[in-house]
């Protein structure tokens, strides 16, 4: 219940809607039930001839009652169709707002197709929840209402007799409840692993083609619908059992008014319209308490739905403006890590301890290590892509996490070793963030960038629309363009993630040449693969199991000996075993 009224709580901005929506139901209800009487006067006085102007009045009033019927019909259906889907508007919208705020941490430990499956597939269960089922629920506990009201009217004893089945209707309706919602959040989870699949085969389907792995991947995902398939027939089994139960209960109520009215019939007791009239308002009424039944089933489903979708929108964002965050006016001294600590939520080890470093405005600092030494983590504390869990990061001074967010990352631009283009054209990859395109400045920055002269060799030149992820462009001209939106950019602080590890001798020219064009008159923070080119960086940092370990010039650290040196040599030997080898 606690579920269900939270998920009730985004009809509140359509209140106006859901309330005349609510008047249409009574209407709705009202026809229905007066139908039902109508056949009382029309049997009793205008077929038996005692009345001969209730024979034309009879039709004229059914016509009328079905015209106001359809038009509340129509009111309630499109208002809470309408409601609906700006309820499901409003929680994708919510889902997707909450994902783009959360930090690097929070993606850690999700599958992306598992997040997909929830802002799609169990948002649309959640849609017959809060609209078709909430419809279902008002209109047909309007319409039970009344029919109540026309059968013990008609003729109280009769109608004690039929309520007699209506606590048998509570159980299968309880019982069919429990196994739809147990068997759609069955469902829901093998949907989320099969969306992961589809997103993870078609991602790295070169690896999976490369590896011959297309049976292996086909296997899997026939193993994922078969187990999607077992679930969905739960919830049909059960969505197929509750209808013949209820009219079976529906028959042994119609079938005890039909003996003992009957004989009241017979007995003269009480009149042949009488019970006919009851008969069509008890009939009338085993309708909606069926219906009941089906949106309670489908409420289970949404509620299911529900508890992952909350369990998205209830993860606290961890990385948010403080409420007195101020903006960075602009870098101009130094940027600061002071006795840094970061350990991951659920890791038993930090990845960081205990480190402290300066980086003067104008410098190049790069930070080297081997993999899984901490280096892009420490990098991804100074845009606070995630908070240091001791110590601090500081910016001409100021803490991060005491800076607003858009201020702090205005103030950076990013390159890094895996390039995130958009399908869309090279254009707006290349301005991207900016509302206001300058297409001058931009074929500027791509010239910088090496970048200008392939364009212009695509099909539509910057027009061109370049895939998902930049698929039909080269590794080296994607990281070209990446480029280029970091010089358009024109950040202060630029963050080079291993920009060039995995470029071809000829791209990694052309990249280490508009690398050396956006690091001039910048503060560069660079992470390096290939020591060879930070030769001439004004400080190296070495990092070894999340603390430093050696700090100062190339030629300082050779002269030191350590880490440094012996990854240095290594490096080398590897480069002159490939040049003899060539």
């Amino acid at each position: 219940m606690p579920i269900y009224i939270r998920l009730l709580g985004f009809l509140r901005p359509y209140r106006i809607r859901v309330s005349i929506a609510m008047f249409c139901m009574v209407i709705l209800g009202a026809t229905t039930a007066t139908l039902a009487w109508a056949l009382k006067p029309a049997l009793d006085e205008a077929l038996s001839g005692k009345n001969m102007d209730m024979i034309y009045l009879i039709p004229l009033l059914v016509i009328g009652l079905y015209v106001v019927k359809g038009g509340a019909y129509y009111g309630q259906a499109y208002l809470m169709g309408y409601v609906g889907q700006k309820v499901i508007y409003d929680l994708r919208n919510q889902i997707y707002d909450h994902l783009t705020r959360q930090s690097l941490g929070f993606f850690a430990h999700r599958k992306t197709g598992e997040l997909l499956a929830r802002i799609s597939y169990d948002v649309t269960l959640v849609q017959a929840a809060v609209s078709t089922s909430v419809t279902a629920l008002m209109r047909d506990s309007v319409s039970i209402v009344f029919l109540l009201g026309v059968v013990f009217f008609q003729d109280w004893t009769l109608a004690l007799i039929a309520m007699l089945v209506f606590p048998l209707v509570i159980y299968p309706i309880a019982r069919f409840g429990r196994k739809m919602r147990h068997a759609s959040s069955d469902g829901q989870v093998s949907m989320g692993e099969l969306t992961s699949l589809v997103e993870e085969t078609v991602g790295g389907i070169r690896v999976v083609k490369a590896f011959g792995m297309e049976d292996y991947e086909r296997g899997r995902f026939h193993r994922f619908t078969g187990d999607f398939l077992h679930h969905q027939m739960r919830i049909f089994r059960a969505q197929a059992l509750s209808f013949p139960i209820m009219e079976l209960l529906a028959g042994f109520g119609i079938a005890s008014v039909l003996l003992y009215g009957g004989l009241r019939v017979a007995s003269g007791a009480t009149t042949a319209g009488t019970l006919v009239s009851f008969l069509a308002a008890l009939i009338m009424l085993y309708e909606p308490v069926k219906r009941l039944s089906r949106a309670n089933n489908e409420i289970q489903q949404g509620l299911a739905a529900s508890e992952r979708v909350f369990d998205i929108l209830d993860e606290p964002v961890v990385v948010e403006d403080a409420p007195d965050a101020i903006d960075l006016p602009g870098f101009s001294k130094e940027v600061r890590f002071d006795h840094v600590a970061l350990q991951y939520v659920g890791a038993d080890k930090q990845v960081l301890s205990d480190v402290s470093c300066d980086i003067h405005v104008g410098e190049v600092v790069a930070l080297v290590g081997r993999s899984g030494a901490g280096k892009t983590s420490l990098v991804n504390l100074l845009p606070r892509f995630m908070d240091v869990t001791g110590g601090a990061v500081l910016i001409d001074g100021h803490d991060v996490r005491k800076l607003t967010q858009s201020s702090l990352r205005a103030q950076m631009a990013m390159v890094t070793q895996e390039v995130i283009l958009f399908n869309d054209t090279v254009l707006n990859n290349i301005a991207y963030g900016l509302e206001n395109i300058d297409r001058e400045r931009v074929e500027k920055v791509a010239k910088a960038a090496n970048a200008h002269e392939f364009i212009t060799k695509l099909s539509k030149g910057y027009d061109t629309l370049i895939g998902e992820r930049g698929v039909i462009l080269s590794g080296g001209q994607r990281q070209r363009l990446s480029l280029a939106r970091a010089l358009l950019k024109d950040a202060p602080i630029l963050i080079l993630d291993e920009a060039t590890s995995s470029l071809d001798t000829e791209s990694e020219r052309l990249v280490q040449q508009a690398i050396d064009r956006l690091m001039h008159g910048r503060t560069v923070v660079v992470i390096a693969h290939r020591l060879s080119t930070i030769r001439h960086a004004d400080r190296i940092v070495v990092l070894d199991d999340g603390s430093i370990i050696q700090m100062g010039t190339h030629d300082e650290l050779l002269e030191q000996g350590g880490l440094y040196a012996e990854l240095y040599h290594m490096q080398f030997e590897i480069q002159q075993a490939a040049i003899s080898g060539a």
